[in-house]
């Protein structure tokens, strides 16, 4: 088992008491689940006859409003992305905090900007206080603080200010500040969609593509796409992008994958230049740009999107499209970690354990692994578990190994079943038990995870868990052979010698076994002194 970094070239409350915005993001969580249960029960929570989260629309059916940008309250997406028909002087600091949230601009508030914005929200007014909640967010003219954020973005969404629950539909989304509600987020983008913010409208159109706390309808999802890109939402755009990549509600196509990419990117799209800049690399609409993507993708880092920041820092640890630097490549790295990106931290773990780019820090890998670990990120997992079973730069927990191999193996990964089978097969932090070890082996073994073709192999040619046959055992030793595992060799090796599963070949066998020796293979290194 050998840590590794795993290459990326994929990826896509103020004056109130403390106690008083608890209490405000309580009552938001309860009033939108609320919502969301009136609304899968087909009823209403008022007896209006309408789902409560939809009760104030004005006019038409509640779904066809909610499904429109421009629909409900005597809004229109004409009035702005974020809803709003009156201006104060608040209204461009908030949509450009909107976008920002979204990565489509910067977000350059002034400490006395937020200041003056806090003193009007703090007054009651909803502009401000969604302000207020998206700088806490953001960490613009302010600390970041996502508690305050999610307590300003709850006062603002009870006043039904449509960016105020388009925020807290965010925060909720993403567990800033509150626990991760689907149902809840996705009531409230709904109602802000409804209330005419073209910017809730994209995203609940991402709940439809991704079934988040509503039923998948990719026909839903790139109406609602097309509608915010119509009303300049540049994120729209990254939207209908994945879209037509990946031919969900749209016919499948990279070339006009690219072309709304590119569309996103003229309106400033951080997003959009990380997608765009994957695609020319890995040239996935047979029109490859290496240099323009390296090129967006560093843009897109300098700008502090998280995965850009991971990407483009492998590509500097590795030297992939632009110059080998590790260190700069850490820094990258550890940016897009304390961000909160699961897979940058299991790689800036990686980097402390293997002393790549910074010095090697055992203490530091491990706490990076565990934040990813706990995170759910499977790799992290697995790797967190060789720490444990091996002693490295944490004491030696086998029963703790096992705990993280399962949990990466039930997500699927293929070392981590791999090394589970290996554990119940051999007895280590769990019972002995060959049925289990069998299973989870050939799950990691028709993945193509070469130490669980070889450990299967064996257990099939000595009747492990599995009645004895030499046949089979063989054609998985031959394929973890081929990639030159020891283990494998000396034991395909002993099969030819002896003629079990194939026909004898002495000469054949005695290659393997000592091709086995020089690689290390002790078995192989003391059968061949017994040959001579």
């Amino acid at each position: 088992m050998r840590l590794k970094i795993l290459a990326k070239i994929n990826r896509f409350f103020g004056a109130l008491p403390s106690s008083a915005g608890a209490l405000a993001v309580a009552l938001a969580v309860a009033l939108a689940e609320a919502h969301a249960g009136a609304e899968a029960a087909g009823g209403s929570a008022n007896g209006s006859g309408k789902p409560a989260a939809l009760s104030e629309a004005a006019g038409g059916g509640a779904e066809s409003a909610a499904e429109s940008a421009g629909g409900g309250s005597g809004a229109s997406a004409a009035a702005g992305k974020g809803g709003s028909a009156e201006k104060s002087e608040f209204s461009d600091k908030a949509e450009m905090l909107a976008a920002a949230m979204d990565w489509d601009a910067e977000a350059p508030l002034l400490p006395a900007e937020y200041a003056a914005a806090k003193k009007a929200a703090d007054a009651g007014n909803a502009e401000a206080q969604f302000v207020v909640g998206a700088a806490n967010l953001l960490g613009a003219g302010c600390e970041k603080n996502l508690q305050t954020a999610a307590m300003y973005m709850s006062m603002s969404a009870f006043s039904k200010y449509p960016l105020g629950m388009f925020g807290l539909a965010v925060c909720m989304r993403d567990a800033k500040g509150m626990p991760e509600s689907p149902k809840s987020s996705y009531a409230y983008f709904k109602r802000a969609a409804q209330a005419g913010c073209a910017r809730a409208a994209n995203a609940l159109g991402v709940c439809y593509y991704n079934g988040y706390g509503a039923e998948k309808n990719y026909s839903k999802a790139v109406e609602l796409f097309k509608r915010a890109a119509d009303a300049g939402v540049a994120r729209a755009y990254v939207s209908l992008g994945r879209a037509a990549l990946e031919g969900l509600g749209l016919q499948k196509s990279a070339a006009a994958a690219r072309g709304y990419w590119e569309e996103g990117v003229k309106l400033g799209s951080a997003v959009a230049q990380n997608n765009l800049a994957i695609l020319l690399i890995k040239g996935l609409d047979s029109n490859p740009d290496e240099i323009r993507g390296m090129s967006l993708l560093k843009e897109s880092a300098m700008r502090g999107y998280p995965p850009s920041q991971a990407t483009y820092g492998l590509s500097l640890i590795q030297g992939i499209g632009v110059a080998r630097d590790a260190r700069k490549g850490f820094k990258f790295l550890e940016l897009s970690a304390q961000s909160g990106d699961r897979e940058a931290q299991n790689n800036l773990a990686a980097c402390y354990f293997n002393g790549i780019g910074t010095p090697q820090n055992y203490d530091l890998a491990i706490s990076w692994y565990k934040k990813a670990a706990i995170g759910g990120f499977a790799d992290a997992q697995n790797n967190l578990g060789d720490c444990y079973l091996n002693g490295y730069g944490i004491a030696k927990d086998e029963g703790e190994a096992v705990k993280w191999y399962r949990r990466a193996a039930f997500q699927g990964n293929v070392s981590a079943q791999s090394n589970l089978g290996y554990c119940y097969l051999n007895g280590i932090g769990i019972g002995k038990n060959a049925s289990d070890a069998i299973k989870w082996l050939r799950k990691a073994a028709e993945a193509g995870d070469i130490s669980a073709q070889s450990n299967l192999g064996t257990c099939y040619v000595n009747g492990v868990g599995v009645g004895v046959d030499y046949k089979e055992g063989v054609k998985w030793l031959e394929k973890s052979a081929a990639a030159d595992d020891p283990q494998a060799l000396g034991n395909l090796g002993a099969c030819y010698y002896n003629g079990l599963g194939v026909p004898q070949d002495t000469e054949k066998g005695v290659i393997l076994i000592r091709k086995a020796a020089k690689l290390g293979n002790e078995e192989a290194q003391k059968a061949l002194m017994r040959i001579r």
